[in-house]
């Protein structure tokens, strides 16, 4: 069982906005990736914390994982996200304790706390930054699917600092 990571789906988002500027022809398409590399890489027993910004969450249905939202500012309030039935919990922040010691989950980096161990983070505000320990998992970033907490540490996965 693996924990694994990711952020900005934007499931069904603004087409010309979010599928465009990464070569996809339309939203569809571009979620359609999305799910397959999560399929791809994911199992049931794994753990996917999504980092906000969701979008339609009706594409979650048929993914793997144990599926917990960290809301991003597109995403809904908590009980209505509760009320789909796609996730197992629903935050606006969360530290995780793990074998490589607490990271942080936020969607916004800018809201992220001052601590030591690993942030991890969707895009935040579009400001470009490069801060150690932050890590932006937007699926953009990660291949266009979840990221393993190992893959992040152990830097097997070109995942940026800085979205």
């Amino acid at each position: 069982m693996a924990i694994h990571f990711v952020a900005d789906l934007h499931f069904n988002g603004d087409n010309a906005r979010h599928a465009h500027p990464h070569g996809f022809a339309d939203s569809a398409e571009m979620a359609r990736r999305i799910c397959e590399t999560w399929s791809a890489r994911v199992s049931p027993a794994d753990t996917v914390w999504i980092l906000g910004n969701v979008g339609n969450p009706v594409h979650l249905a048929g993914l793997p994982g144990i599926k917990h939202l960290v809301r991003g500012a597109l995403d809904p309030q908590p009980l209505n996200c509760l009320a789909t039935g796609r996730y197992a919990s629903v935050c606006d922040f969360r530290r995780l304790d793990t074998e490589y010691g607490e990271v942080a989950l936020v969607s916004d980096r800018s809201a992220a706390p001052e601590m030591d161990g690993l942030v991890l983070h969707g895009r935040g505000s579009g400001q470009t930054w490069a801060r150690e320990g932050f890590f932006c998992v937007a699926a953009e970033q990660t291949g266009w699917g979840p990221v393993s907490l190992d893959q992040i540490v152990r830097g097997s996965l070109d995942v940026r600092r800085a979205a």
